[in-house]
């Protein structure tokens, strides 16, 4: 089959605040702060981005390639997100609910997604959440609730917060409260995963 060699005009891509609004559907985060994580971009670049209209074809390319999403969609704002219909089963991404902890409250972020191979050797994907905590981004086990020692994600007192917890031999379990080792009974606390 031969192509007509008409020539090829360029298209009218989108670029700027509605190429990132169509990421950020992609990839179901609703802030510039997770796609930035998801996409491995800074919120810099992105601000850029949308104030110079400009459309980035490399991170277009990219994100098509691992979410199977339609470049046309992405692109011209043409079609269904997907061909088909659905996500491509190049898109098998790992989906995990994603919290900020801020001064005792546990905050809702939405989701944050993963490669399956960057989450090889952890428990699996339905007992693990992401929590931001003093700018790190914590793995927690929610299936892992048992304290014997390590560090665990806990609420006490309508608080949350991450403490390094370890229980003796006598059955006795000692919190860490600024730099101090105080003794605390299994009722005053509620466990609700380790830090993996």
């Amino acid at each position: 089959m031969e192509l007509s060699q008409q020539e090829i005009k360029p298209f009218d891509y989108s670029g700027g605040a509605e190429f990132l609004d169509r990421l950020k559907e992609v990839y179901s985060v609703s802030h510039r702060m997770d796609l930035s994580n998801v996409i491995g971009v800074s919120t810099g670049t992105m601000s850029t981005w949308r104030t110079r209209n400009q459309t980035p074809f490399e991170i277009a390319v990219r994100v098509h390639l691992a979410s199977g999403v339609s470049l046309k969609w992405l692109l011209l704002g043409e079609g269904e997100m997907y061909e088909g219909g659905k996500p491509s089963a190049a898109s098998d991404k790992v989906e995990l609910p994603y919290f900020e902890l801020k001064n005792g409250d546990l905050i809702d972020k939405g989701k944050m997604f993963f490669d399956p191979q960057f989450l090889d050797g952890m428990p699996e994907a339905e007992h693990l959440m992401l929590v931001e905590h003093e700018g790190q981004k914590l793995f927690v086990d929610t299936s892992n609730t048992k304290v014997i020692s390590g560090e665990y994600l806990v609420s006490f007192s309508g608080l949350t917060t991450v403490s390094e917890l370890h229980r003796l031999p006598n059955g006795k379990m000692f919190m860490n409260f600024n730099g101090k080792d105080i003794e605390v009974e299994d009722q005053q606390i509620e466990v609700l995963g380790k830090v993996v």
